[in-house]
């Protein structure tokens, strides 16, 4: 498995301007907006390594910088329509949206390297489990750049 900054070096060598991260000032930003008082150490080298953008990576997703400091809103309102379907686990929060019908969360931002668990509106379960954010990552830069390229 690949360290999330061997990703991020993996995609520039693709094209070099593809990727950019967040300085410390605005991943702070990112955690106040969320108001939260830290952020799992998996997900702070996600930002500072792709923040900005990620090449390919989460293409269409809204996962990225300034449009996660929205998430918390975003994630309200999408769970407050989703009759049917499931909460978000307490201790949760929701760090992407793909198209306004499906959310990821980061299971409990206490944990380093946390479980990622992807949700689509009015399923009673989760789509997909990933044991960890770095697991994650992997999974999405094998599917945005299946031959490394």
């Amino acid at each position: 498995m690949l360290s999330i900054e061997e990703v991020a070096r993996r995609i520039r060598e693709v094209d070099e301007n593809a990727v950019e991260g967040l300085s410390l000032a605005e991943v702070r930003q990112v955690s106040d907006s969320w108001g939260v008082d830290r952020l799992p150490d998996a997900y702070v080298e996600f930002l500072v390594q792709m923040g900005v953008r990620g090449g390919r990576l989460l293409q269409g997703t809204e996962a990225f910088f300034p449009e996660i400091l929205e998430l918390p809103r975003d994630a309200e309102e999408f769970f407050q329509e989703d009759e049917g379907g499931m909460p978000l686990p307490r201790g949760a929060q929701v760090f992407a949206m793909h198209q306004g019908y499906q959310v990821y969360w980061l299971s409990d931002l206490l944990v380093p390297d946390p479980e990622v668990v992807l949700y689509m509106e009015r399923r009673s379960e989760p789509m997909e489990v990933w044991p960890s954010f770095t697991h994650f990552i992997n999974a999405e830069f094998q599917l945005s750049y299946p031959t490394g390229e």
